[in-house]
């Protein structure tokens, strides 16, 4: 039997992935749980294991290309069961035997026995091991059926979700029918049910199912949707009918052909310099470039940002003396401890502080624009900038960490993020974040916020600066901060507030020290 193995919904509104590479061909006999594949979704790399043992008859999808949550990845031919070939095919004798019972036994033996049979267990999604605990894909056909040919519900009749989530809801005490779920369909899943446990713990309603956006719905890919009962009758006409289709022009194979203009002759011996194929547009030669993983999916939530909210800068300078001072005081315990202290540890540490002061920067505004929410957590989001592209992981329940261990904590996510080594949940839950520019050089900058958060800060780099300090002029080292924040939930006063807040913890950090921060 043929298996159809579909691309996870992994929630978060996330609707696609990028197929890094395939771990197995067609031919193969793969066991469970075996890696099939490996997608990029929204920053994460993830492994796609095995469903079911068997032979993979079909690998529908090329590495590099866009998979839509719902499209099938992978058709499998399961294995047989023991005996299975046995039960399928009876011995002749058996099977005259069976005829004749049939024969003499009526209907009205039949409807007995029907009824004895024990009814044949519904099979279940497969959710098993993947890193970020995706969740598979609903069959369109259990999609497609009627609530009466589901067997009777045990438990929750009203609730949409699989049984898997319902194990895990019933582990962590969440009552799924007061949870409205974000998958497609509206199906609760694993996420939904976490964040309204995290959120009981900290005293806080569950976000609402419409911030999520409206559910996805999969569709059949055109070349195994059945034919409509209303399509036109020259789609049924026969070849000799239809004019011949003029021949496609050339191009490079497996790709839609270019309308490029041809190359010169000097310009056909350039290389491409970021792996893409050169053409030449009405100017000159130009490269065409794939815009794909990590970069592509940073692109669409900086212009969800930009789109979605009122994005405001605030400047200033932070006199962060004190702070070299400490850092080179402690070094010793620093490096015994292995640990490099820098400026961004002692800025975590201040924002967390500062965030408790101010709740509004610590919040989400609901898409809707009738409720926040404010976070009774803090989870700093840190701006890495690795060869893949820019990543936002961020540091969780940082408010409860010492400096030391927050400077632990960001060389662990800098060095996972460099080997994609962070996986989905790494990324989920942020409440703030802060880029550390000024590690590569400038001064200041307009960070774009990374949403649904309502707030990010930025770092320039930390230099030597002529200042005036009780009518003496006297060399110090300045910090330039930018925050950049959601004007629709945070006022530019209360921004400014806040800001004045980090400062002063940066350049009196025994502040921090006395407040318990």
């Amino acid at each position: 039997m043929a298996y159809e193995f579909r691309f996870p919904d992994v929630g978060e509104g996330i609707a696609e992935g990028e197929l890094l590479s395939w771990k197995v061909k067609e031919g193969d006999q793969v066991a469970q749980d075996q890696t099939l594949a490996e997608m990029e979704t929204d920053k994460a790399v993830v492994e796609m294991p095995s469903p079911r043992p068997g032979r993979v008859l079909k690998l529908h999808a090329a590495e590099g290309d866009i998979v839509n949550v719902g499209d099938v990845l992978v058709t499998i031919e399961e294995a047989a069961a023991p005996g299975a070939a046995v039960a399928a095919h009876p011995a002749p004798a058996q099977a005259a035997a069976a005829a004749a019972a049939g024969r003499a036994g009526g209907a009205a033996a039949a409807a007995p026995e029907a009824a004895a049979r024990p009814p044949e267990p519904e099979p279940q999604p497969y959710t098993g091991s993947v890193v970020g605990r995706l969740e598979e894909a609903p069959e369109e056909e259990e999609e497609a059926r009627g609530p009466q040919q589901k067997p009777p519900p045990q438990e929750e009749p009203d609730v949409l979700a699989m049984p898997s989530v319902r194990a895990l809801a019933r582990e962590l005490g969440v009552d799924l029918r007061g949870l409205r779920g974000t998958g497609p369909g509206g199906r609760i899943i694993k996420q939904d049910v976490e964040d309204m446990a995290q959120s009981a713990a900290y005293g806080a309603a569950a976000p609402a199912a419409a911030a999520a956006g409206p559910a996805r719905v999969a569709t059949p890919a055109p070349d195994t949707a059945a034919p409509s009962a209303a399509a036109p009758a020259s789609a049924a006409a026969p070849p000799s009918a239809a004019a011949p289709a003029p021949p496609p022009p050339p191009g490079r194979a497996g790709e839609a052909p270019s309308r490029a203009a041809p190359l010169r002759e000097e310009e056909a011996e350039l290389a491409p310099v970021l792996g893409g194929v050169i053409e030449r547009d009405g100017h000159g030669p130009v490269e065409r470039v794939l815009f794909r993983g990590v970069r592509r999916s940073m692109a669409r939530r900086m212009a969800e940002a930009v789109a979605k909210q009122a994005q405001v800068t605030t400047m200033d300078e932070a006199d962060v003396t004190i702070i070299k001072r400490i850092r080179e005081k402690e070094r010793t315990i620093a490096a015994e401890r292995g640990v490099r202290l820098t400026y961004l540890a002692f800025v975590v540490k201040a924002c967390t502080a500062s965030l408790k002061r101010f709740p509004r920067l610590n919040a989400v505004l609901e898409e809707s624009g009738e409720e926040f929410l404010l976070k009774r957590y803090y989870n700093i989001g840190i701006a890495i900038d690795t060869r893949s592209g820019l990543m936002v992981p961020n540091i969780k329940d940082a408010d409860r960490m010492s400096i030391f261990q927050i400077a632990e904590e960001i060389v662990d996510l800098v060095d996972r993020a460099e080997e994609r080594q962070i996986d989905l949940l790494g990324f989920r839950g942020g409440t703030f974040s802060i880029t550390n520019y000024g590690a590569i050089g400038g001064l200041f900058a307009t960070p774009v916020i990374n949403y649904p958060e309502v707030a990010i800060l930025g770092m320039g780099r930390v230099r030597e600066t002529p200042a005036v300090r009780e009518g003496k002029i006297v060399t110090r080292l300045l910090l330039p901060l930018a925050l950049t924040f959601d004007h629709r939930l945070v006022d530019g006063a209360e921004a400014t507030r806040f800001l004045n807040l980090v400062i002063g913890y940066l350049e009196d950090p025994d502040l921090l020290l006395l407040e318990g921060a």
